[in-house]
Order: structure tokens, then C-alpha cells, then sequence
């Protein structure tokens, strides 16, 4: 097995090797006419490096393949930008999320608007001020993008120069530590005064109505180091969206390979997912862990399923394998032909009433 670096080292190779080829499944097919910034390089790398040790108890060479694949899909979201005709007063959400999930007509930006809104919550520390800007959601999932600035409106660097990254140390929901499934700083145009970051968090339960997020000790990055703030930035977030998910399946059986359960949870939105079997059967051996997930599209395309997991014990003696993650761009329901887990297919079923949550 190869060690990390050179997994970082195969993944420069696969990313020029991406650009060489071109964006057709970003939706344009001229080979090599699209480069990557250094920042989308940074991030890729990040998220190959989030993915394997989600993946670390399962096979590495798996895992690594499946974490490539999320790095080029984040890759296609940040260059597939293009131009979406808006009409007056549906800009609801912040422009950027229309960067985040890859949002390229009128449909995808009005639903999007169903799921999220804007807002203008501040907090200041250390001569910092982060503006909660923006929030979307289905429910499980929640993103928010954040606005960073310096106090006094000056450049966020002192030699002028704009951040290629920004990290927190410390990241907490409601007063604890949460997995979170997807973090960095929105790309686009550069500015040496303010960035943008995004931050989505995935619940195993509902989020609740009001969400308190806590960000700790900032660190901005340049070619030239890094600028520690040893701050804290607190937010009241109101997560008033629609809940568009479309629940699949609840309490049928389900089997893959030598391993059979029940199906308790498998739901769908425009931009995550949320999947749980429970089992009486040993974890050990277990065919549904890490078993291949995927959304297939009517297009004839798939979009591989998956984020934060692993294993949960019950109070009866059973234990359940939970998967719950977001897309990297926003998919809408009528282009989806149906859910495959394992080797089950479930129909998208249509007629879903979209409720306040």
C-alpha cells in the first residue's frame, strides 16, 4: 500500500491528466481547454486526503479511487461555471452558491431558492469580521457560506496579497464537535479584502430550527505561509427551508451479497443523500460496508454516492451501516431515473409534497 505522499503525488498526476482531457463531464467536451488555479489543486488534494480517512476502515486502493472521483467532481463544480439568465428578484441566495452546486439555469437556481435564503449574521474577534451570508439545506444537510473580512475593511493579508485558503482549527455545532461534510474557500474572482468560505454540516438526526456554529482559530494561507487569528466567531443560524427530500424506502427488507437487513432510511434531495440498514448479522465480513452506492440519471450518467460513515450499535443487539453526504453539484429530481444501493434499484417516486421544516 502506498503511503499518503505518494497518493498526494498521484493525485498531481491524475489532476494534470484531467486537464489534458478536458471538462466533458462538466458539460464541455474541448480537450484540454480548461486549467486548474492552485487553490483548486489545494482542494482536490484536501478532499482526497478527508475521503481516505473517512474510508480508513475499509480497503485503501477502494478508497482511493472513490476519493478521486469526489476530487474531480469538486474540481468540475468550481471550473464548470457559466452564465445563468436570472430573473428580477429570484437572487434569494447568495450569488456563490450558484458556484458551490454548479447551478447553470433558471431551474436549478429556483430550486435552490426553495432550499435556502439569505442572511446577515456577524461576528467580530481579533480585528475579523465573518458574516454568515447565506444558508441552504434539506433537512439533514445544512450549508452556509460565511463572508471574511478585516474589521477596518483593510486587506485580509498585510502585504496585499489575497488568501489561496482559509481553515479553522475548531469547528462546533451546537456546542460540540460535529462531523462536517464538505469546508474551503468558495473560488472564483480573487480579492485581496474579503473571502468567501462554505461549510456543510450532516446531521444522523433532523437539524434543528435554529443551528449555533462556532468557528475557532483561523488560519489564512498565501505561496508566502500562513496567518494564524487565534479567534472565535460565533453564529445563531435560522435554518427556515424546505425540506425537498424524497423519502425511497422505510422498514423493507434488503439484501446485498451474504448479508441481509432492513432498509430504514433511504432519502434524497437536490444536493445529499442520507442512507441506514440495520442488520443482526456480524459487522465483521459485512457486504454492507462501503457497498457501492450511486444515483443513476436519465441521461444514462451516474453519480457515485458517498460521505461521512461507518457502524452504529443498537440498544436490541443489532447494528446499522449509516452513510449520509452531499453532492458536489445541485441534481434535480426529474433528471434522476432512480437510487441504486448495492444491486437494488429504487424508483424516484414522484408527487412529493414539499413541506416548511
Amino acid at each position: 500500500m502506498k503511503d499518503i505522499y505518494e497518493l498526494l503525488n498521484d493525485a498531481q498526476m491524475d489532476l494534470e491528466e484531467f486537464e489534458n482531457y478536458g471538462t466533458e463531464s462538466c458539460g464541455t467536451e474541448t480537450p484540454g481547454n480548461k486549467k486548474l488555479s492552485e487553490y483548486e489543486r489545494i482542494m482536490a488534494k484536501k478532499q482526497v486526503l478527508k475521503e481516505l480517512q473517512k474510508k480508513a476502515i475499509q480497503n485503501k486502493k477502494k478508497a482511493w479511487k472513490r476519493a478521486l472521483v469526489t476530487a474531480a467532481a469538486c474540481a468540475c463544480a468550481i471550473i464548470g461555471m457559466g452564465t445563468v439568465s436570472v430573473a428580477a428578484g429570484w437572487m434569494q441566495i447568495p450569488g456563490s452558491f450558484r458556484l458551490i452546486f454548479g447551478i447553470m439555469t433558471d431551474e436549478e437556481l429556483k430550486v435552490a431558492n426553495t432550499m435556502g435564503s439569505a442572511i446577515d449574521i456577524v461576528a467580530k474577534d481579533h480585528g475579523y469580521k465573518i458574516s454568515a451570508k447565506g444558508v441552504i439545506g434539506d433537512g439533514k444537510h445544512m450549508g452556509v457560506v460565511f463572508r471574511i473580512e478585516k474589521s477596518d475593511g483593510s486587506t485580509l493579508l498585510a502585504n496585499g496579497e489575497a488568501p489561496a485558503d482559509v481553515e479553522f482549527d475548531m469547528i462546533k455545532n451546537g456546542g460540540r464537535l460535529w462531523p462536517y461534510a464538505a469546508s474551503g474557500k468558495v473560488g472564483g474572482a480573487e480579492h485581496a479584502n474579503y473571502m468567501e468560505y462554505y461549510l456543510a454540516f450532516t446531521y444522523k438526526g433532523r437539524a434543528k430550527d435554529h443551528e449555533q456554529i462556532s468557528l475557532e482559530h483561523m488560519k489564512l494561507r498565501d505561496e508566502t505561509g500562513t496567518v494564524n487569528v487565534p479567534g472565535k466567531w460565533e453564529f445563531d443560524i435560522p435554518f427556515d427551508i424546505q425540506d425537498v427530500s424524497v423519502e425511497l424506502a422505510a422498514g423493507q427488507k434488503f439484501a446485498y451479497g451474504n448479508s441481509e437487513g432492513t432498509m430504514d432510511e433511504l432519502r434524497i434531495s437536490p444536493i445529499g443523500f442520507s442512507v441506514k440498514v440495520t442488520t443482526s448479522d456480524p459487522l465483521v465480513g459485512s457486504d454492507f460496508i462501503d457497498m457501492p452506492m450511486e444515483l443513476r440519471l436519465k441521461n444514462g450518467k451516474t453519480v457515485e454516492l458517498h460521505g461521512g460513515c461507518g457502524p452504529e450499535d443498537n440498544d436490541d443487539g443489532t447494528w446499522s451501516w449509516r452513510e449520509d453526504g452531499v453532492y458536489g453539484n445541485i441534481i434535480l429530481f426529474d433528471s434522476v431515473e432512480c437510487v441504486v444501493i448495492g444491486d437494488t434499484e429504487f424508483a424516484l417516486r414522484t408527487g412529493k409534497t414539499w413541506h416548511k421544516f
